[in-house]
């Protein structure tokens, strides 16, 4: 694809998950996503041929990119679950910072009414992935007993939470005490007492 059409592209993404955060996506009509974007709505359809498609390259676009900062941040090896939740918690904190529209996308709306197999076999891959961290962390005796994923969606729905109260664009305009502080009580959320 020419850097032209790439760039016009990815503009597109942008603003359709500026307004799919904004509005929901049930709530965005496309020629609003070209409005946004500053083109015609038929350079829209050049690039998205209707709507769900371009809702499901605007999930895999903020998905893989939250996949990849989860990976990248977890990648040096750690000693315990406390850890490597420290790591997650910063590679989520840096996501919902860099792309708040994306964060919030993700975090705040059902994606079940237009989502395709590869979508839905993204989100599998972050259900996993945290899925498996928290059954590590179970069989270490770190992390308490329960239902991975209800622990999961715990932990996720504090992190949400905090950061729908704060806009996540501000995440990073927090102090540094603020955010150990967060990370330590959703922390409390997941670890085994003893």
């Amino acid at each position: 694809m020419p850097q032209a059409s790439a760039d016009l592209a990815s503009r597109l993404l942008d603003s359709a998950l500026s307004l799919f955060a904004e509005r929901t996506y049930e709530g965005t009509q496309m020629p609003a996503v070209a409005h946004h974007a500053q083109v015609g709505v038929g350079s829209i359809y050049r690039y998205y041929a209707s709507k769900e498609i371009l809702g499901n390259a605007a999930f895999r676009h903020a998905k893989g990119g939250l996949l990849a900062g989860l990976t990248a941040a977890t990648a040096q090896p750690t000693t315990s679950s406390r850890e490597e939740f420290a790591q997650i918690w910063q590679g989520f904190t840096r996501f919902a910072g860099a792309h708040p529209a994306a964060f919030a996308f993700l975090e705040h709306q059902q994606h079940d009414t237009f989502l395709d197999t590869e979508s839905r076999a993204l989100a599998a891959e972050i259900d996993t992935f945290a899925a498996d961290f928290i059954e590590r962390g179970q069989r270490a005796g770190e992390i308490r007993e329960g239902d991975a994923p209800v622990l999961v969606a715990l932990a996720l729905g504090a992190f949400g939470g905090l950061l729908k109260s704060i806009r996540p664009q501000l995440v990073t305009d927090l102090s540094p005490q603020a955010l150990a502080g967060a990370e330590s009580a959703v922390w409390d959320l997941l670890h085994r007492k003893t």
